[in-house]
C-alpha cells in the first residue's frame, strides 16, 4: 500500500509536467498547439492560407483541417523526415502542383478529403514511395488519368467515394500491387472496365453509383472478400453475373437494387459466401442457396414475397436460425397470407401453371364459380379438366384463363408463372456408370433443402421406382438386366407439391448396363420389329427341325432289313423251312468254317420284296451239318 501512495502522485504529475511544456513551448508555429514533445502538431481552423512556419522536425502527425489552402504549390512542405500522418480536410484545395509533397516522403496517411479537386495529376504523388492510406473522397473528381497512383506502390486503402466519376478505365489504377481496398461509392460510375481492377482487392465499394448489371472485372479478383454493390440499377442477377474465381468472396451487399430476378445458379459459386444482403428490393422469390454451404447470415427485409411452395426450403433455413440472428420475411402475396412471417407460416402451396390464381378466405367470392382444389389434387398443365376436391389448410382458388377475355386493371400484365412440380430446376448433372453387368450407379447434384428423392429407371414399358431418404446424391440400382438400356430419373420430393409426371431432360439420363442381352425378352417390353423379325426366324427353325423330324423317322422305318445269321441247335430243320420265304440280298455274307475247303455265301433283302423272309442256304451233298444257320429279322 505504501508504494502505491508513492507512485499515484508521480503518475498524476506526468500529464501535468506534459501539458506545462507543450503549449507555452517556443518550437510550437503560431495559432498551434503542440502536444507530447512535439509529435502532434494541431493547427485546424486556423484561417491559414499556407503552412505555418516552424513546424518541429520531430512532427509525427500535422492536422491542417478547415482551413484555406486553394492550392498546394511545389514545395509547400519543408523537409519532415519523422511525418507519417497529414490532415488536410476541408481547406478548398482544388489544385496540387507537383513537388508539393516532395519534403515528407516517409508519409503514411494522407488526408485530402473533402476539397475541390477536379482531377489527380499524374506524378503528383511521385516519391510518396510509402504510403499506404490515401483519402480523396468529397472532392468533384470526374477523370482518373493514367498512371496518376503508379508511383504508390505500398499503397493499401484507396477511397474516391462521393466524386463524379463516370466511368474507371483499365489504366487508371495502374502500378498499385498492394491495393487492397478501393472505395468508388456514391460516384456517377456506369462502366468499369474488364482490366480495371487490380488483382490483390480485398475488399471493393461500388454502392450507389449507375451500374446494371455486375461488371466482368469483378469476375477477375479471385482475393476479393467483400462487395459492395447497393444503389446500383441492376433488376437481374444470372449464374453469369458473379462467375467462378470469386472463391474468396465473404460478404456480399445487394440492397437497394430493384432486383427482380435472381436465377437458380447465381450465387452456385460463391462457395464461401457468410453475408448475403438483398434488403429493400422487388425481390418476390428467391431460389435455393444450399450451395451456399458458409452462409450464416441473410438479409431479406423490405421485398415484396410471394409465400408459396417455392420459399419452403428458405422456411426451413429459417427455423435452423437463431430468432435474434433471423431476418423477417413478410408475406405480401397471396393475400389471405399477406403481412405474415413466413416462418410462421405451416403450408405453402403452387398454383398450376395456366390459371389466374387468387388465394380468397372462405367467406369470401362464393357467388364465383371456382374450383376449390387441395395442393395435391391441383390438375397439372396442360389437363382439360379441372378436378374439385374439399377444402385444405390454405385455400387456393383456381379458374381457366378465357383465350378471349378481358382481364380487370389488376391483372392486365399478369403472366402466369411456371410452375415445375418436378422441381427441375433443383437437379443438375445426373451421372450414371454401370457396376458388373446387373447394376447402375446413379449419382446428381441438387440445390435446395430437399432430403427425400424419387430415383424412376425405366426399361422399355417396365418402370421401377426406388426412394432415396436423408439427403444423399447417390445411390446404386441392383437386379438389372445385363445388356439393357435404363432411362433414370431423379425427382425431389416434397409433402406440399403434386406427383411429377413427366420429368425434364436435365433430371433424366440412360444408360445401359454392361453384358450382352438376355435371349428373351422382358415380360412387359413390346416387340420392335427388330424383336418380331427375331421370333419370325426361330419359328422357322423350330418348324424345319420338325420337318427333319419327321423326314429321319420316316426313314428309319422305311430303311432296308438287314439280318444276323445264328445256329440255332435246338430248332429243327423242318421248323426252320416253316418261316416265310424271303429272297437272298445281293451282298454276300461271308463265314470261315473250321474246315478250309467249304465256304458258304448267303445273300438277302435287295431281291426279297416282303419285309419277312425266309432264306436257306443250301450246304453241298457231300457235306452234313448238326447245326444250320437261320437268318432273323433285326
Amino acid at each position: 500500500m505504501l508504494r502505491l501512495w508513492i507512485m499515484a502522485p508521480v503518475l498524476l504529475w506526468i500529464p501535468v509536467m506534459v501539458i506545462a511544456e507543450l503549449p507555452g513551448n517556443a518550437q510550437c508555429p503560431v495559432n498551434c498547439s503542440c502536444f507530447f514533445s512535439q509529435w502532434f502538431v494541431r493547427c485546424s481552423n486556423a484561417s491559414l492560407s499556407s503552412l505555418p512556419p516552424g513546424i518541429p522536425n520531430a512532427t509525427v502527425e500535422l492536422d491542417l483541417q478547415h482551413n484555406q489552402f486553394s492550392t498546394l504549390s511545389a514545395g509547400f512542405f519543408p523537409e519532415l523526415a519523422e511525418i507519417s500522418i497529414i490532415y488536410l480536410g476541408s481547406s478548398g484545395i482544388h489544385q496540387i502542383e507537383l513537388g508539393a509533397f516532395q519534403g515528407v516522403k516517409n508519409l503514411y496517411h494522407l488526408h485530402l478529403d473533402n476539397n475541390l479537386l477536379e482531377q489527380v495529376p499524374e506524378g503528383v504523388f511521385e516519391n510518396l514511395t510509402n504510403l499506404i492510406f490515401l483519402h480523396l473522397e468529397h472532392n468533384q473528381i470526374v477523370h482518373l488519368l493514367p498512371g496518376g497512383f503508379s508511383s504508390l506502390k505500398q499503397l493499401s486503402a484507396l477511397d474516391l467515394s462521393n466524386n463524379l466519376l463516370l466511368e474507371l478505365s483499365d489504366q487508371a489504377l495502374h502500378g498499385l500491387p498492394r491495393l487492397r481496398r478501393l472505395y468508388l461509392s456514391a460516384n456517377r460510375i456506369t462502366n468499369v472496365s474488364s482490366k480495371a481492377l487490380p488483382g490483390s482487392l480485398r475488399a471493393l465499394s461500388l454502392d450507389g453509383n449507375q451500374l446494371t448489371s455486375v461488371p466482368a472485372a469483378i469476375r477477375t479478383s479471385p482475393m476479393l472478400s467483400t462487395l459492395q454493390l447497393s444503389g446500383n440499377p441492376i433488376r437481374k442477377l444470372t449464374s453469369l453475373s458473379f462467375g467462378r474465381r470469386l472463391r474468396s468472396l465473404r460478404q456480399l451487399f445487394l440492397d437497394s437494387l430493384a432486383l427482380e430476378q435472381i436465377s437458380n445458379l447465381a450465387f452456385t459459386r460463391l462457395r464461401w459466401l457468410e453475408l448475403l444482403s438483398l434488403r429493400n428490393n422487388s425481390l418476390e422469390s428467391l431460389p435455393p442457396l444450399s450451395s451456399l454451404k458458409s452462409l450464416s447470415t441473410l438479409h431479406l427485409t423490405g421485398n415484396k414475397w410471394r409465400c408459396d411452395c417455392n420459399l419452403i426450403w428458405l422456411r426451413t433455413w429459417q427455423k435452423k436460425v437463431l430468432r435474434k440472428e433471423r431476418s423477417p420475411v413478410e408475406c405480401s402475396s397471396p393475400g389471405v397470407l399477406q403481412g405474415q412471417l413466413l416462418v410462421d407460416i405451416e403450408k405453402l402451396t403452387c398454383p398450376p401453371l395456366g390459371t389466374d390464381s387468387t388465394t380468397l378466405s372462405p367467406s369470401e367470392n362464393m357467388n364465383t364459380p371456382t374450383a376449390i382444389a387441395s395442393p395435391r389434387d391441383i390438375p397439372l398443365p396442360g389437363a382439360a379438366t379441372t378436378a374439385t376436391t374439399t377444402t385444405s389448410t390454405t385455400l387456393i382458388i383456381t379458374k381457366r384463363l378465357p383465350s378471349s377475355t378481358t382481364h380487370s386493371a389488376t391483372s392486365l400484365h399478369h403472366v402466369p408463372e411456371k410452375w415445375d412440380p418436378c422441381l427441375a430446376d433443383h437437379i443438375s448433372s445426373v451421372n450414371i456408370r454401370t457396376k458388373g453387368t446387373t447394376s447402375l450407379v446413379v449419382s446428381w447434384a441438387f440445390s435446395g433443402d430437399q432430403d427425400q428423392f424419387e430415383v424412376r429407371y425405366t426399361a422399355g414399358w417396365d418402370e421401377q421406382v426406388l426412394w432415396v431418404v436423408g439427403g444423399l446424391a447417390e445411390v446404386t440400382l441392383h437386379d438389372l438386366h445385363a445388356g439393357t438400356e435404363y432411362r433414370v430419373c431423379v425427382i425431389p420430393q416434397n409433402e406440399n407439391l403434386l406427383e411429377c409426371q413427366a420429368p425434364a431432360a436435365r433430371q433424366c439420363k440412360a444408360e445401359r448396363t454392361a453384358g450382352l442381352p438376355r435371349d428373351t425378352q422382358p415380360v412387359h417390353a413390346p416387340l420392335s420389329h427388330s424383336h418380331s423379325a427375331v421370333g419370325f426366324g426361330i419359328a422357322v427353325a423350330l418348324l424345319a427341325l420338325a420337318a427333319l423330324a419327321l423326314a429321319v423317322t420316316y426313314r428309319l422305318r422305311t430303311r432296308p432289313i438287314q439280318f444276323q445269321r445264328y445256329y440255332n441247335e435246338d430248332e429243327s430243320p423242318l421248323h426252320r423251312r416253316s418261316s416265310n420265304q424271303a429272297k437272298m440280298t445281293t451282298s454276300p455274307v461271308d463265314e470261315s468254317m473250321e474246315d478250309e475247303d467249304w465256304h458258304g455265301n448267303g445273300t438277302a433283302a435287295s431281291k426279297c420284296p416282303e419285309e419277312k423272309v425266309d432264306c436257306t442256304v443250301s450246304a453241298p451233298s457231300r457235306l452234313t451239318l448238326t447245326s444250320t444257320p437261320t437268318y432273323v429279322t433285326l
